[in-house]
């Protein structure tokens, strides 16, 4: 076993391997692995050696040069990883499209390899069958095909004619939009009031448990004719989930972000990403979900079962985004550590909770009647 720089992988040979990279010839062929293989690289790098099951490499022969840390193979090829090598590939070229000179002496993050050196070339092929023969659950297929998302779906058409969530795990990813991801922005609105739930677990599940996210979702689903906070949590999710997405991407791309940074004070590509002209245009989903989070001091039902997000004239998404950062820096600009802290989540609630307080005070004023002379 090894652990490599995933800039070691990229030039390996996969003639030994069943398959090429599916979506190198057609980006429309990318399926959930390979959106779930980009996540990791995008979200959360420093855990790709764990998320990630790694690579089996063949060789005929191997030579270790211990002192230099060098390991030099004969006939290297991937026999499983093929897949994730195609991502690691794809997210260089999209960010480095001049070359990868500047990352030669640091690796971006790292990957966890099995070399099998073996010289029968019959063995190779049984080894590549028996490394490639898998079965995976696909809960988004089980959960479309039971009608689960029928309602989603229709509100999210309701709002945006003619677009589309993934129903099955084979939806084209360019032709429908992720639905963990609409869950997880559509649950981080949530308001307590609503979930029931103010625990710290509850504050990041939306970070760290997107799959949870789409098994709550079905068991309220399953339970809103029976149960009545079920069918509360059910029926918020169905209705704010275009107004979740239209909020994700309001901060993933808010022009505040330029001047702050963050680009400068990471590793590069790690927190944001930046266009030719210099500005910034995406930014890590590590940032933005606190911020959505904090976005449900906003959430309110003016009529039962009737929900909106409305955001007070003084708010200003700038400070926000100031302070969204400042967060940032408390945590070593560490997007895993940013992501899953709960006082994170925490104090990033306290400026838009204090502007609904003095809001609601004011109001109160407004509406008191004057004291009798």
């Amino acid at each position: 076993m090894a652990n490599l720089s995933a800039l070691e992988i990229v030039d390996l040979d996969t003639r030994d391997n069943l398959r090429n990279y599916i979506a190198e010839y057609s980006a429309n062929k990318r399926n959930r692995v390979h959106e779930s293989i980009r996540n990791t690289i995008l979200t959360e790098p420093q855990r790709f050696i764990t998320r990630n099951s790694g690579f089996a490499i063949s060789a005929s022969d191997i030579k270790v040069d211990d002192e230099a840390k060098i390991v030099t193979l004969t006939n290297g090829s991937i026999l499983n990883g093929a897949q994730t090598q195609g991502e690691i590939k794809r997210w260089i070229r999209e960010l480095y499209p001049d070359g990868i000179e500047e990352l030669a002496s640091q690796a971006p993050f790292y990957v966890r390899a099995e070399i099998i050196v073996d010289p029968d070339d019959q063995e190779v092929v049984e080894t590549a069958i028996a490394r490639n023969t898998a079965t995976p659950v696909k809960s988004i297929s089980q959960a479309g095909a039971r009608g689960h998302l029928n309602e989603l779906q229709s509100s999210m058409q309701r709002h945006k004619p003619g677009f589309r969530i993934q129903m099955s795990e084979t939806d084209d990813p360019a032709q429908a939009f992720d639905t963990r991801k609409l869950l997880q922005y559509t649950r981080l609105l949530m308001p307590s009031s609503v979930s029931q739930n103010a625990s710290d677990s509850e504050k990041v599940r939306a970070y760290k448990m997107a799959e949870q996210c789409l098994t709550d979702f079905s068991r309220w689903h399953d339970a809103k004719d029976s149960d009545a906070a079920a069918k509360r949590k059910f029926d918020f999710a169905v209705q704010m989930a275009p107004v979740a997405l239209e909020e994700y991407r309001f901060w993933e791309t808010h022009p505040a972000w330029n001047g702050q940074r963050v680009w400068e004070e990471t590793r590069k590509g790690r927190a944001c990403r930046r266009d030719t002209t210099g500005k910034i245009v995406w930014v890590t989903p590590a940032l933005v979900f606190p911020i959505l989070g904090a976005m449900s001091e906003f959430v309110v039902e003016k009529t039962p079962g009737v929900w909106s997000i409305e955001k007070p004239a003084i708010f200003k998404p700038e400070e926000m985004i100031a302070r969204t950062v400042q967060q940032f820096r408390g945590v070593d600009s560490d997007p895993i550590l940013m992501g899953r802290s709960p006082g994170v989540y925490d104090a990033l609630r306290i400026y838009p909770a204090t502007l609904v307080e003095v809001m609601r005070d004011v109001n109160d004023m407004k509406d008191a009647k004057p004291a009798a002379v």
